[in-house]
């Protein structure tokens, strides 16, 4: 039995003033997210969208870009990607508005805490039958959106409302392994676009959205259990390796074993976490979503952001599962003086990788980062 009033004591906390301002952290996370619409955005090949440039086709065409190369950052602690969903809106807005960056980091900051806050309460049962990104990133849409348009707590509260009736998104998007899970993100975005906006011209919310036969915990499967407020900035890491997220330790620990062994290689075994197995045994999505084949290719290249060709050690490679923590990942390398391991339980933000996937967007500064959100194509304000 789910008490009542839980949801409603969360989304009281995630609407008060009081939230800590990182600074030094939004700024890596907003040049990142930059940088992945670049790249993202040369991925579609467009010089202009096809839609118009007001703030929710904006955010939208972001956020499509910014997820396109499958790098936008993560958050491991609640499985979710927020930054895809909340950098476009509160950069749109702040285009529309010319808010400032530092307000524009403000809003958010809001985002992300709401956005893990709700992936956390929403809990393990929820994300085994939803798109947890989509559901938790539409409330993270909403409070970006809010405070980005200076909406007070009561009509905060309330465009979390409207959200939470319209929530969805299947996990079906990433089991295809088709890139789908784009538009998820996109639906969300518009979602949390929506909600603060109905709000700001009077349109009329759902008071109860959590209790009943077609309240959020039934419906959603929402386990409930914890009013633990997770600020959501600390835990985003960003996605630096040229492979799905799931196998950057499995390419770390590839990587330190590569710099070691200085002789030959007579197998290689690439070991991930069993709850991924669903999803990971290489089955669909071609060489990106092919563990095994990043590892080969890392051996091949010696470099975790090259990993383009794995001819000469796929061959030698293989892949299992055990029991270990989401993220994580090992690499077992046998040569003719024995086995060779490594265990990583999270990818590093090495800077030399980071400069390279900044590099290729040209990414600056934050100031500059902020410049180019203004106007398609990205890459032209420079």
């Amino acid at each position: 039995m789910h008490d009542p009033e839980l949801g409603n004591l969360i989304l009281n906390a995630l609407t008060d003033d009081a939230i800590e301002f990182k600074k030094d952290r939004l700024d890596i996370l907003f040049q990142d997210f930059v940088a992945c619409a670049v790249l993202g955005e040369k991925h579609y090949g467009l010089s202009q969208p096809p839609l118009g440039t007001g703030i929710t086709e904006r955010a939208v065409t972001l956020g499509l870009y910014a997820s396109a190369l499958d790098m936008d950052d993560v958050d491991w602690q609640v499985l979710t990607h927020p930054g895809s969903i909340i950098w476009p809106i509160a950069a749109s807005i702040g285009v529309e508005k010319k808010l400032s960056l530092e307000e524009v980091y403000e809003a958010a900051s809001y985002g992300y805490r709401a956005g893990a806050t709700i992936a956390n309460f929403f809990g393990t049962p929820h994300r085994s039958k939803w798109h947890v990104t989509s559901t938790s990133g539409a409330f993270a849409a909403t409070s970006t959106a809010a405070i980005a348009l200076g909406l007070t707590k009561q009509q905060h509260i309330n465009a979390l409302h409207i959200c939470a009736m319209n929530i969805g998104g299947s996990p079906q998007a990433g089991f295809e392994r088709k890139g789908a899970p784009q538009t998820n993100r996109a639906a969300a975005i518009s979602l949390g676009v929506a909600s603060a906006h109905a709000v700001l011209i009077g349109a009329p919310h759902v008071e109860d959205i959590w209790n009943g036969p077609r309240g959020l915990y039934e419906m959603f499967s929402i386990e409930g259990s914890t009013t633990q407020i997770l600020n959501g900035v600390d835990t985003a890491e960003l996605r630096l390796i040229d492979t799905n997220g799931f196998a950057h330790s499995a390419v770390t620990a590839a990587s330190k074993l590569y710099l070691a062994l200085k002789e030959k290689v007579d197998s290689i075994t690439v070991v991930l976490p069993s709850s991924v197995q669903g999803i990971l045994d290489a089955s669909r999505g071609g060489a990106w979503w092919n563990s095994a084949y990043a590892v080969a290719a890392l051996w091949e290249s010696g470099d975790p952001t090259n990993l383009q060709s794995a001819s000469h050690f796929l061959s030698l490679t293989k892949l299992e599962f055990e029991d270990m923590p989401i993220g994580a990942g090992k690499v077992r390398v046998e040569t003719s003086t024995g086995t060779h391991e490594e265990y990583v339980v999270r990818a590093p933000e090495e800077i030399s990788w980071r400069e390279i996937k900044w590099g290729k967007a040209g990414i600056t500064s934050a100031a500059d980062s902020y410049r180019r959100c203004s106007s398609f194509p990205l890459a032209a304000l420079r």
